[in-house]
């Protein structure tokens, strides 16, 4: 009898939930029994708090505890982890690009929302998932604030280059004589958006507009009757082709958008600096780190935490999403495949940019880019996401060691910041000629593909 009632009984339970964001969750369970039969049920839950409770009654009517699996749509994973986890379960989150793929090999191409929440139930099978931690609601608020920022800066950035894909068509000569100066093109283009207006503008003005927003710069005077003449031309060149009040209405716009962005960015850097300086205090062991800063550092925080929420260093790289996709099949295997792209596209950023600055700091993330520039034959790019997955991995130890970043030589010694910067300088600097030759390399690779 006692057999009997034990062959009812599963040996493993998994959930699929396909959350939605108007509509209703699909949810598949399967019950994997000891002889090898399967029992697959679908039912949908509703959104909100009766259909929360309705999926956690469900869930715990279940024999054993389900280990339930979700895409991160939105933020309905929160919700439906509480859920989860109130029914005695626990909830795994997997990327959108790892449940294409194994939509694609389970299912072909077809996609429906039954069809999803069956194929999430056998994403353990495939990947390894990890167990969804929920944050202190102060982190949930810190991460918030981060995705926020994130958002802002990328719409600053857009915004930005908008203004200067316009400025390159439209005016050129002027955009050259700013000399790469973003400071005195945004001055002078707040003041003067209209050609016309800045052909003819006082050259004193023009001057000490220019002389304000430029640094160590001797020849400001013809700075400035460079921009008046190309600014004079251009308004030659375009009378009877191109309406200049519309063109003047245009760079207005592009500057607004860019001013507004840019409130944005302070802003939500206000908030997540407020929950992080809540959270870690001045965080002297994020802050250790090369090459990050109070813009970075939150971002770091928000998603690591203390780093207890990963096994190891690769799996908190992982995470990042900045660790090659490297799939084999048969005989084929690509080895050299871009970053997975799996983690938080802030953090994602964070630690790139980190990593850019970390390069010329660090003696040894240095003569690791070095090598990758001048021996691999990587552009810069991929240079840098290769040091941001070892900055991944040290930020890591750090959190979870407690002990302060040291720098340090090749030969593992400690070595102070000025001692740093000049073994850099002297001998893991990347020439200008190097620096070609990878963007040489980098082309001539992207038309051999086109010409294949």
């Amino acid at each position: 009898m006692q057999e009997q009632n034990n062959a009812l009984v599963p040996i493993k339970a998994v959930a699929g939930i396909d959350a939605a964001v108007t509509a209703v969750h699909h949810i598949a369970v399967r019950e994997i029994y000891a002889d090898g039969t399967e029992q697959l049920t679908r039912f949908t839950a509703a959104p909100t708090l009766a259909g929360l409770a309705a999926l956690s009654r469900r869930l715990a009517a279940v024999p054993i505890p389900v280990h339930a699996v979700v895409e991160p749509t939105s933020m309905t994973w929160l919700a439906l982890t509480l859920a989860v986890e109130r029914a005695g379960g626990q909830m795994a989150m997997v990327g959108a690009r790892h449940s294409a793929r194994l939509r694609g090999a389970i299912m072909g191409k077809n996609k429906s929302d039954l069809i999803d929440s069956e194929v999430l139930t056998h994403a353990g099978e495939i990947f390894d998932p990890p167990t969804l931690a929920l944050p202190s609601p102060v982190q949930l608020a810190l991460r918030r604030a981060v995705v926020r920022r994130h958002g802002a800066v990328i719409d600053a950035n857009r915004t930005w280059r908008r203004l200067m894909s316009l400025s390159r068509w439209a005016f050129p000569d002027v955009w050259i004589a700013f000399a790469g100066s973003e400071a005195t093109a945004l001055a002078v283009l707040e003041r003067w958006p209209d050609l016309r207006s800045l052909a003819s503008a006082r050259e004193g003005t023009l001057t000490a507009v220019v002389a304000a927003h430029t640094r160590d710069v001797a020849d400001t005077p013809a700075r400035a009757a460079a921009i008046k003449s190309a600014a004079k031309g251009w308004a030659q060149f375009w009378e009877g082709h191109l309406e200049l009040d519309g063109l003047a209405v245009d760079v207005s716009e592009h500057l607004h958008d860019l001013r507004e962005a840019r409130e944005r960015v302070d802003r939500f850097t206000a908030h997540s600096s407020h929950w992080w300086e809540q959270l870690w205090g001045d965080d002297p062991l994020v802050l250790s780190l090369p090459g990050v800063g109070p813009a970075t550092g939150p971002c770091i925080r928000a998603y690591f935490g203390d780093g207890s929420g990963f096994e190891n260093a690769k799996k908190a790289a992982n995470y990042v999403g900045i660790t090659p996709s490297n799939w084999s099949s048969g005989t084929m295997h690509q080895t050299r495949r871009a970053i997975s792209k799996e983690g938080p596209a802030p953090l994602r950023l964070a630690f790139y940019q980190s990593a850019s600055v970390a390069r010329s700091m660090d003696p040894q993330l240095a003569a690791f880019y070095h090598r990758l520039m001048t021996e691999s034959g990587h552009c810069h790019t991929q240079a840098v996401i290769a040091v941001a997955r070892k900055l991944a991995e040290r930020t890591w130890k750090t959190l979870t060691t407690g002990e302060p970043y040291q720098l340090r030589d090749l030969e593992g010694k400690p070595i102070t910041r000025r001692a740093a910067k000049e073994l850099i300088t002297s001998k893991y600097t990347v020439s200008t000629v190097q620096r070609a030759k990878a963007r040489s390399h980098t082309t001539e690779a992207k038309r051999a593909r086109l010409t294949r």
